[in-house]
Formats: C-alpha cells, sequence, structure tokens
C-alpha cells in the first residue's frame, strides 16, 4: 500500500513559472492566483495552498502543495507527473519524514529527467 503525504513538495531546475501555472490550471478548475511575481507564487485551489518559490536551491524552484488534495499520494508520484507534464528535471523525495527524525541510509531523493530516474543525493 503506497502511503499518502500530508503534504507534497518537489524540485524543479529551471521551470519555466508560465508553464507551470498552465499545468496547475489544467488540473484544478478552482485554481486562483494570489500571489504572483518574478520569483514567488502563490495559488489555492479549493483549501489547498500551492506555493512556488523560483530561488529554492541554486536553480532549482520549489513547488508546495500545502496540504494533499490531490491525486498524487507522494512526492514521487507528483515528481513523474510534473516532468511528464513540464519536461524539465524533478528532483523529490523518494519517502516521507517527519521534523527530528535522523535520516535513515535507505531513505533519499530521486533525480527525473529525459534519462529516466535514479537516485541522487543533495
Amino acid at each position: 500500500m503506497t502511503e499518502r503525504f500530508p503534504d507534497l513538495e518537489i524540485y524543479l531546475l529551471k521551470p519555466d513559472i508560465k508553464a507551470v501555472g498552465e499545468w496547475l490550471i489544467s488540473l484544478f478548475s478552482d485554481l486562483e492566483a494570489l500571489v504572483h511575481s518574478e520569483s514567488r507564487c502563490h495559488w489555492r485551489a479549493g483549501t489547498m495552498d500551492i506555493f512556488l518559490n523560483d530561488k529554492a536551491e541554486k536553480n532549482f524552484a520549489s513547488l508546495w502543495f500545502r496540504s494533499n488534495n490531490t491525486a498524487w499520494n507522494n512526492d514521487l508520484e507528483l515528481g513523474r507527473a510534473a516532468f511528464a507534464a513540464l519536461g524539465c528535471e524533478v528532483r523529490c523525495s523518494d519517502s516521507s519524514w517527519q521534523e527530528g527524525e535522523e535520516e535513515s541510509p535507505d531513505e533519499g531523493w530521486v533525480k527525473i529527467n529525459r534519462n529516466g530516474e535514479k537516485p541522487c543525493h543533495w
């Protein structure tokens, strides 16, 4: 059984901000743009807040669904969908975690790009 994450977050390599917004509009008919700037966006779909921070980590933007009212159970499912829709490299967690929890050697990150999916260390 796949664990359902309470929130979702993935990292996108140099995403086209406009394309991200268009993708979200195609997924959520009630999407409302609350903040839109060069580096930050905030949308709301129903009761779910979605944030894009274009300057999260070097050339990566963070796409965070504050609560998981989506079709995806976890970050990896979201990452696969984002790569399919946007075509930019995605990095995401391959397992859940909790604040204060020590990192396990078999938990990590996955890189999704045109070469497929591969474990990666950040």
